[in-house]
């Protein structure tokens, strides 16, 4: 199912987070829609393609600043919030929850009452698998998670279903582990994928996830405006993948034949991860695994998104076509090449 260019076209559209991962590929889908877009960002790089799209309005500053916020948002008929940061270590979790949830207040409280929020949340917030992927309708089963991120997207993801059981025009979607070309801001898992392609993971960690192209998320975005249920979850996911099975077909897409993959037994990431924080503490650079990149590997992440596929017609390309694409993005704009133990660890295939 494609958005409808009936629905969008026209509209005045507001994207928080219009630079970002996903957010981008929101702005993008809704240009081509014949959509009036604004997007509200921090200020990018020079060469990021949003500053190419002439119909967008680009707005840049903190989703903190109420002012701001209003300023960008009033008379939208849909928006679409974005914007939230993602981290796993450093300086930037003291200002996670403030971001998310303070982002997410501003945003809905300068929506007008008749348009409709359509609030980005994540697949973590929804619980851990524990032998099935799992629904929107799961309790939570991961209680005291020590993960600044998850628990910043749960902050908000509950204003924003708060503001729906008030009568507020709320739908959520709850992307998979996003994967796919155009990373200009170097995602999570871009950052996982780059380490990966450069030799720099030679085992795979504990555990598994739902990953999903940002495109496709970026679209079942569209389709949950359209057609989504106030006060509704819908996760937008893709394949149900092992880390050890996700960085084989990553190796395969690149050419590569590792000696190891894995999986890397929990008690050596805990010391690997020791080691990169002490290190990463000096470089100033974040550092991977962190521990909490290890306490999100103690749990598998699989999830059921047919509610999202039945109720808006979302449906995914497969993995390794994203995985194919994403590669050939990332070598395109930054050095692959494998050095020393690297290139005896992932070993290019022969030609």
């Amino acid at each position: 199912m494609i958005p409808s260019r009936m629905f969008w076209s026209g509209k005045t559209v507001c994207v928080t987070g219009g630079t970002g991962f996903v957010g981008f590929q929101v702005v993008r889908q809704l240009v081509r829609a014949g959509a009036r877009v604004r997007s509200l960002s921090l200020r990018p790089a020079d060469t990021h393609p949003i500053l190419t799209l002439r119909s967008v309005e680009n707005y840049f500053g903190d989703v903190r600043d109420t002012r701001l916020v209003g300023e960008v948002v009033a008379r939208c008929s849909v928006v679409f919030h974005t914007a939230g940061t993602v981290s796993m270590w450093g300086p930037a979790l003291a200002q996670m929850h403030e971001v998310h949830v303070n982002g997410t207040r501003n945003a809905l409280d300068a929506t007008a009452p008749d348009a409709r929020f359509v609030h980005t949340s994540s697949v973590f917030t929804v619980g851990a698998s524990n032998g099935r992927p799992i629904t929107e309708d799961d309790p939570w089963n991961v209680p005291r998670f020590r993960v600044d991120y998850v628990q910043a997207k749960r902050a908000s993801e509950e204003l924003a279903l708060a503001a729906a059981a008030q009568g507020r025009d709320v739908v959520i979607v709850n992307p998979g582990a996003l994967i796919g070309p155009e990373d200009h801001e170097l995602s999570s898992m871009g950052r996982f994928c780059l380490r990966f392609w450069k030799g720099r993971v030679p085992l795979a960690p504990p555990g598994g996830m739902n990953v999903v192209d940002a495109r496709d998320a970026a679209i079942g975005h569209l389709l949950a405006a359209e057609r989504g249920k106030s006060g509704r979850r819908y996760i937008m996911g893709g394949d149900n993948v092992p880390y050890a099975a996700l960085m084989r077909l990553m190796a395969s897409v690149a050419g590569l034949r590792p000696r190891v993959i894995g999986p890397m037994p929990r008690w050596i990431e805990w010391l690997v991860a020791a080691g990169a924080e002490l290190r990463a503490k000096v470089r100033k650079r974040e550092p991977y695994p962190s521990f909490q990149h290890v306490r999100l590997h103690r749990h598998t992440w699989f999830y059921d998104w047919s509610r999202a596929h039945h109720e808006l017609g979302f449906s995914p390309r497969p993995l390794v076509e994203s995985l194919r694409d994403s590669y050939n993005w990332f070598a395109a704009r930054h050095s692959l090449e494998l050095r020393n133990i690297h290139r005896f660890l992932m070993r290019p295939e022969r030609r």
